[in-house]
């Protein structure tokens, strides 16, 4: 009888605390972490309280959230983006590898208007100042003249005004935690001014690597007038991607509680 109330009495701690550590990660899941100000739905200002909050983010950024294994912003570190344009004077096929972008810790965000029962965001994006350097090659056209050229390139970009509209939907996981994902991003940016250099490894010879050069910085406002759709939608996919790596890893109730 003795061993009966004794087995009956290990299974029942057993239980108990089973149920109390899987409360306890659930409990844990749910913190809030320091670098998030929750905002509430039924706020009538939670525009006001999400630009707060994307703001008060900002410093952590520079070190990234170690929590969630979201890199540092500055420097930002892009392994590659591609940019297409198949139409207008420049038609060309651009690669960059190895990039390297200063100054997105600068950011301010001027504007938000959210729809959270759609999950949908619309951001204003301030950056006073952009660096960017890394590797590129690119193959086309402009202006009818072939062009192909491969090297190291650095641009600089200053009083950048950016706009994005994020479209997200609510999933659950097998726990039944809920997170918002995005599924699309749309981009757009007007630059106040940039200034652009590239050396070329190609075509062998300074003569040709400061022909680019200058004709870049002639023109830049056109080359960006015309590139700038197919930029929109290549950095659309690497940000909703880059976004995604931490919606999806905080969940709706930590950041919008009343949700």
């Amino acid at each position: 009888m003795m061993e009966l109330q004794f087995v009956i009495l290990l299974l029942g701690t057993i239980a108990f605390s089973t149920i109390e550590a899987q409360t306890n990660d659930t409990d844990s899941i749910y913190e809030t972490p320091e670098y998030i100000l929750p905002c509430y739905k039924a706020d009538p200002e939670i525009n006001t309280c999400l630009r707060g909050t994307f703001n008060h983010l900002r410093p952590y950024l520079i070190n990234g959230l170690t929590d969630i294994n979201v890199p540092s912003i500055d420097p930002l570190i892009i392994d590659r983006l591609l940019i297409e344009n198949g139409h207008g004077a420049f038609r060309i096929r651009a690669l960059f590898n190895n990039i390297t972008v200063n100054g997105a810790s600068n950011y301010t965000i001027g504007k938000i208007k959210a729809d959270v029962d759609h999950w949908n965001i619309e951001l204003g994006i301030n950056l006073p100042r952009i660096e960017i350097r890394g590797k590129y090659e690119v193959g086309g056209n402009v202006l009818l003249f072939p062009v192909r050229s491969k090297g190291n390139f650095w641009a600089i970009f200053l009083e950048v005004e950016a706009a994005a509209k994020i479209f997200g939907k609510e999933i659950e996981n097998e726990e039944g935690v809920r997170f918002m994902k995005i599924e699309r991003m749309l981009t757009d940016f007007k630059l106040g001014k940039s200034r652009f250099r590239v050396r070329d490894v190609v075509n062998n010879g300074n003569i040709i690597g400061e022909a680019i050069n200058q004709f870049l910085n002639n023109n830049a406002d056109e080359i960006i007038r015309e590139m700038k759709p197919a930029a929109s939608q290549s950095i659309s996919r690497h940000f909703a991607a880059f976004l995604n790596s931490a919606f999806l890893k905080v969940p709706i109730k930590v950041w919008l509680p009343d949700a």
